[in-house]
C-alpha cells in the first residue's frame, strides 16, 4: 500500500498524472494476490511428496518399477505407449511400445498406455510393481470413485477392473523429468512393430537408463 502511495505521488510529481485514490487500492491489492500465490506456490515446491521429484528414485524393498509414458504423432495420425521395467538399482529388465491408429486427447493417450502396462505385466506374471506416469489426470481419476464420461473413463474403468486382479500393483504420479526412458521408448513406437517387446536395451535408450542407475 505504501508503494502504491508513493507511486501515485511520483505520477503526479514527474507526470502531471493526478490517479484516483481507488487505483491505487486496487492496484496494492493485485499485488498482494500475487505476493501470496507466490508464496502459496513456493511452500507447495518446497512440500512436494517424494513421487513428485524431477529424477528417477528407486521402487520400494520387493518392488519393480514400471514406467508408463504416451506420445502423440499428429501427422501420421497415430499415437504411441512405451513402458520400461527396471529393479531397485534402475537396472533395464524389459521394455515394450504398442501404437495406434487415431490422435487421442493427451491424458487419453496416457490412460491407454497405463492399460496396456497393466496388461502387459499381467501376462509377464509380475507382482510388487509400482507403475509411475507423468499425467496426474490419470492417476487422479483412478483412485477417484466418481464415474467418468467418454472414451477416457471407459478406458479409466478398464484400469480399475485390472487393478482388481492385481492388488499388488501400486499406481503413481511422477514428474516428466523422471519419466525420461518411458518417454523415450513412447516416441520411438511408431518406428516398431505395432506390438514391440525389448528384452535387451535399443541402441536409442542406453544413456538414458545409464544416467539414472544407482
Amino acid at each position: 500500500m505504501l508503494w502504491c502511495i508513493w507511486r501515485r505521488r511520483n505520477d503526479k510529481v514527474w507526470d502531471g498524472q493526478l490517479q484516483p485514490s481507488n487505483i491505487a487500492v486496487q492496484l496494492a491489492r493485485e499485488l498482494l494476490f500475487q505476493w501470496q500465490a507466490a508464496r502459496n506456490s513456493a511452500t507447495t515446491q518446497v512440500q512436494q511428496s517424494p513421487q513428485d521429484t524431477i529424477a528417477w528414485q528407486p521402487p520400494a524393498a520387493g518392488f519393480l518399477k514400471c514406467n508408463v509414458d504416451a506420445a502423440i504423432f499428429s501427422e501420421q495420425n497415430r499415437f504411441g505407449t512405451g513402458m520400461c521395467v527396471r529393479d531397485q538399482r534402475g537396472r533395464f529388465l524389459k521394455a515394450a511400445t504398442n501404437w495406434y491408429e487415431g490422435c487421442p486427447p493427451p491424458q487419453e493417450a496416457e490412460a491407454v498406455g497405463l492399460r496396456d502396462a497393466i496388461l502387459w505385466l499381467g501376462q509377464l506374471e509380475l507382482s510388487n510393481v509400482q507403475l509411475e506416469l507423468d499425467c496426474k489426470l490419470v492417476v487422479d481419476s483412478i483412485y477417484d470413485k466418481n464415474n467418468n464420461q467418454a472414451e477416457f473413463g471407459s478406458i479409466i474403468d478398464d484400469c480399475r477392473s485390472l487393478l482388481q486382479q492385481f492388488t499388488n500393483f501400486k499406481i503413481s504420479f511422477v514428474r516428466r523429468q523422471a519419466n525420461v526412458v518411458a518417454h523415450s521408448f513412447a516416441r520411438v513406437s511408431i518406428f516398431q512393430a505395432r506390438h514391440q517387446v525389448f528384452d535387451l536395451i535399443p541402441s536409442c535408450i542406453p544413456n538414458c537408463v545409464m544416467n539414472e542407475m544407482i
